[in-house]
């Protein structure tokens, strides 16, 4: 069976990959292409998380736990809009794309290393179940109203995703 945190561990491979693949370089459609799915995904990751650990977070460690990766997420959303609002080629490009995935993997990092492990340990069977149902299930409706709202010509997927409340 499944673990609960299983779908959120399998997103960071997937986006430490795109930023493997921004990093390797290609024609400028290249680069642009893999840095919207890499934002799509972030994005929905970051909701998944919002929506769904940050909840049992709370319930188990706190307020001020919380604040910190709500912190984390803020500074990745600040990041990600100024890499949208700059030319591939620009110089500040390149550092914001690096600010981001240094900020992406050490995030990553701590959770697997630390947060993860602790809710997993403060959690019974019932609730990582149920977490794991709410992950899966989160994950599978963000995905569909991105489709639903998908539109030939437009922006990114997730657009209509982005941060509300």
């Amino acid at each position: 069976m499944a673990g609960p945190f299983d779908i959120l561990i399998e997103q960071h491979r997937e986006l430490e990959e795109c930023f493997e693949r921004l990093a390797s370089g290609g024609d400028l459609e290249d680069i642009q292409d893999g840095v919207t799915e890499l934002l799509e995904l972030l994005r929905l990751h970051s909701r998944l998380e919002e929506r769904c650990l940050y909840p049992v977070l709370l319930r188990v460690e706190g307020r001020a736990r919380t604040r910190q990766e709500a912190e984390d997420h803020l500074t990745m959303r600040e990041l990600m809009d100024e890499l949208e609002e700059l030319p591939p080629g620009h110089p500040e490009w390149q550092a914001r794309l690096y600010a981001l995935e240094d900020l992406v993997v050490a995030h990553f990092q701590e959770e697997e290393s630390a947060l993860l492990p602790r809710l997993r340990a403060a959690l019974d069977f019932h609730d990582q179940e149920e977490l794991r149902r709410d992950l899966s299930l989160t994950r599978e409706e963000l995905l569909a109203r991105a489709l639903a709202l998908q539109v030939p010509g437009r922006d990114s997927l997730l657009e209509s995703l982005r941060w509300d409340g």
